[in-house]
């Protein structure tokens, strides 16, 4: 079956609002959009914090969206990318946060109306070891996503 760019948006466009009721208690009411990109074209970033990886409670899944509302191909910067949790940037040692399954070409650039997804499922007792709430986002040369909270300690 043959996927247009167009039905492709529309489905995703489709799959976001469905499913964005059913993940949206891990994002923070907290967040305002940074005022210098309010309205401007270019690089936007949302991230997702959910308990859990297929039934694993010892993991918390973080879904990565990253989407290009310009009229140009833009580099993502992948060098700068960061997962900041309660305001200090996680140490990645060997790029273990960024490593995994890539689109062809990686995630280095993306095209015009373009958007890449991508998920990681951290260890809760090495990324969130106390029984508390944590604030989580990602950030990068060219973009910052919302900010989430994923509760830390041990599995109900």
């Amino acid at each position: 079956m043959k996927i247009t760019r167009r039905s492709g948006i529309l489905s995703l466009s489709l799959t976001l609002l469905f499913c964005y009721p059913a993940s949206s208690w891990g994002q923070s009411g907290e967040h305002k959009p940074d005022v210098s990109s309010v309205g401007k074209r270019g690089l936007h970033a949302t991230l997702n914090a959910e308990r859990g990886w297929y039934g694993d409670l010892r993991l918390e899944t973080l879904t990565f969206r990253l989407m290009n509302d310009s009229d140009h191909t833009l580099d993502s910067a992948t060098a700068s990318w960061t997962l900041v949790i309660d305001d200090r940037e996680v140490p990645d040692r060997g790029g273990q946060l960024w490593a995994g399954p890539k689109p062809t070409g990686g995630y280095g650039t993306v095209g015009s109306g373009g958007t890449i997804q991508f998920g990681k499922a951290l260890p809760i007792r090495e990324y969130f070891p106390e029984a508390r709430d944590y604030r989580i986002y990602w950030k990068a040369a060219a973009f910052r996503s919302n900010v989430v909270v994923g509760r830390g300690g041990t599995a109900p």
